[in-house]
Order: structure tokens, then sequence, then C-alpha cells
């Protein structure tokens, strides 16, 4: 069992949780579960709960400009869930 612990060390191996799927597929209920788990969820609270998801979407912005090279937040996101749609 040590030996597990030292190779999972979550100080040293910080990785990022990736949630991914179709609008409507349960992406932020994924979401708040891991969130309820223990991983934090990196969001940016722009996109506000409504009747659809009235628990809120769990949604970064800057995701979305991933592929025009905005990968700067990516150290942020270490430790932590992030929702890519």
């Amino acid at each position: 069992m040590g030996f597990l612990r030292k190779l999972f060390k979550a100080e040293e191996k910080k990785v990022i949780t990736v949630v991914s799927g179709l609008p409507r597929s349960g992406t932020s209920m994924m979401m708040k579960m891991l969130e309820a788990g223990g991983i934090p969820p990196l969001t940016d609270a722009i996109r506000t709960a409504d009747d659809d998801n009235p628990k809120g979407y769990y949604e970064f912005e800057r995701v979305k400009k991933m592929d025009k090279g905005d990968v700067a937040w990516l150290p942020e996101a270490k430790g932590k869930v992030v929702k890519v749609i």
C-alpha cells in the first residue's frame, strides 16, 4: 500500500480531468458528481443557471479558445475538472 501512495501522490501528479460530450448529454451532471466526489471544477461562472440547468453549467469560456492557441490557463486546471464541449 505504501508503494501505491508514493506512486499516486496527488501533490506530485496533478492531472486535469476532462468531461466532454454533446449538448444535453449530462456533462453538467457529471461535473456536479465529480465536484461532490472531491475534484474541484474549473469554472468562470459566466454562464449562469437557467430552467434547463438549474444547478449551473460548470463552463469555462477560455476552453473555447484552445484551438486558437489560448492554453495559458492550463496550469490553473491542474488538479481540477474542466468541461470541454
